[in-house]
């Protein structure tokens, strides 16, 4: 339908675009922030495109409120040079403001520019911002991959879960998905010091946890490894860790040097994900949405919720909580850690509920303003951590599960990688081998794993190695 408001406010984008675009690139004295390293394979996926045309020519870049993926778009815009064709969008502020859909805007567009999209001739890239705004968005996507050749689209959608969830079989096979996850430590040390990664010994931790064929394979692995891994860590402060989990995930907060700037930028993520994205596809009423910042103080306190216990303290019915937890879990606040029922028959113990990042555990914790709140809570943070890790690393294997053993003085996590099993156990300090091991004897993993604040180490009769945080956390 044709719309001249609309079609002004299209004129204005194209107009205003690449300035308000280095507005986002750019910090307050204009320099460049730092590209993370998906920006160098969107990058190339964008070239490979313009040169031949090929494919992926719809990518979905999901991910957490905060991790970045406007000012991601944006550098993308801008890398491409003003010869190249190419539009920016942000679909949450033309969906509100207008109170269509993109095929509106885009039908708009044609009008503008006097040309249909299938009839182009000349490459075009759309840059289209928090696309889940509207509810017909992969049909959009699916019918712009059919409708032109000529069009590769980037959009971004905060609800990780819920963009996979809304993608039938037919749009997935157009649709190329690249995640944006919170920041890793390397990257962390990159843009807040300079601090280039520790390149090959970044690989070879990996591999090793990953893809060992025993507690002793990994060992050896690590022990080559170690060279590298010391080397990078020789001239890094003992508390930048701490550092890291409390705030250092999130991109915008690490040229923060004020704590309460940066604890104030992560509740207003919190605040947004419950009030405007959560109800995108979770009609709650204005009461319950008001109880689930509560919900999240709680569950804070503690990884394994009880939904009973918890339905009780908040006077909720117990259907009503689970929803509330679905929509946490599809919004990417947290990450949903199943007990490990197949093996164990527990499948009506309790789920264990990480935060996506420490720094959102965090967050809640320091508003109980204790000075000894991050020594008191290191379990739970140092979890959250490695969860963050693995949520962001297990999807690149295919076939893989996330799960933890139920039973009283088992494992943290039971990875499974197709037929492959690894038991892991996390230790925010000095620990031992007791739970990992009670888990291996009922599983059978091909190895277990210690990550702890020990020395690396290797126990033949356990099958289980000990591995430092400054060894796992350079995975990412």
């Amino acid at each position: 339908m044709k719309n001249k408001e609309l079609q002004k406010y299209i004129q204005a984008q194209i107009v205003s675009a690449p300035k308000r675009l280095r507005g986002m690139a750019n910090d307050a004295q204009g320099k460049p922030f730092f590209k993370r390293s998906v920006f160098f394979e969107l990058r190339r996926y964008a070239l490979d495109f313009l040169a031949k045309g090929g494919e992926p020519r719809i990518i979905v870049m999901p991910g957490l409120r905060g991790t970045g993926k406007t000012t991601l778009l944006a550098q993308l815009f801008l890398s491409l040079g003003g010869d190249v064709g190419k539009f920016y969008l942000s679909a949450d502020e033309a969906v509100k403001r207008f109170g269509g859909g993109l095929w509106d805007v885009f039908e708009n567009y044609e009008e503008l520019t006097g040309k249909r999209l299938e009839e182009i001739d000349t490459p075009l890239v759309l840059f289209l911002d928090e696309i889940h705004y509207d509810d017909k968005w992969a049909f959009f996507l699916k019918s712009m991959y059919d409708k032109s050749k000529k069009v590769m689209i980037f959009c971004t959608g905060s609800a990780a879960l819920l963009l996979r969830e809304q993608v039938g079989a037919d749009v997935a096979r157009r649709v190329f998905f690249v995640d944006v996850n919170p920041v890793g430590f390397s990257e962390y040390m990159l843009f807040k010091y300079g601090k280039f990664p520790a390149g090959e010994a970044t690989r070879a931790v990996e591999d090793a946890i990953l893809r060992s064929q025993s507690a002793q394979d990994a060992f050896e692995k690590l022990r080559k490894a170690s060279v590298g891994i010391k080397k990078y860590w020789l001239n890094i402060d003992s508390l930048e860790i701490s550092r890291y989990i409390k705030y250092g995930t999130f991109p915008f907060a690490l040229k923060m040097d004020n704590d309460g700037m940066a604890a104030s930028f992560i509740a207003q993520i919190i605040n947004k994900i419950i009030y405007s994205d959560i109800p995108q596809f979770y009609k709650f009423e204005t009461e319950t949405l008001n109880r689930i910042d509560k919900i999240l103080y709680l569950i804070s306190e503690t990884l394994g919720v009880s939904v009973t216990k918890l339905s009780q303290t908040m006077e909720m019915k117990s259907d009503t909580l689970r929803l509330i937890l679905k929509s946490l879990e599809s919004s990417g606040l947290v990450l949903r850690v199943a007990p490990f029922g197949a093996h164990f028959r527990q499948v009506k113990k309790p789920s264990k509920y990480l935060f996506a990042t420490p720094a959102l555990r965090f967050s809640y914790l320091a508003a109980r303003e204790s000075a000894d709140i991050f020594e008191n809570y290191q379990g739970g943070l140092f979890e959250d951590l490695a969860g963050m890790y693995l949520n962001g690393i297990l999807p690149r294997f295919g076939d893989c599960s996330l799960a933890y053993d139920v039973s009283e003085g088992g494992a943290d996590f039971i990875i499974t990688l197709g037929k492959r099993r690894i038991v892991m156990e996390i230790g925010a300090g000095k620990k031992g081998y007791r739970q990992a091991i009670a888990t291996a004897r009922k599983i059978k993993p091909e190895y277990s794993i210690i990550i702890s604040n020990d020395e690396l180490e290797h126990s033949k009769e356990r099958n289980a190695v000990k591995i430092p945080w400054k060894y796992f956390l350079l995975m990412r």
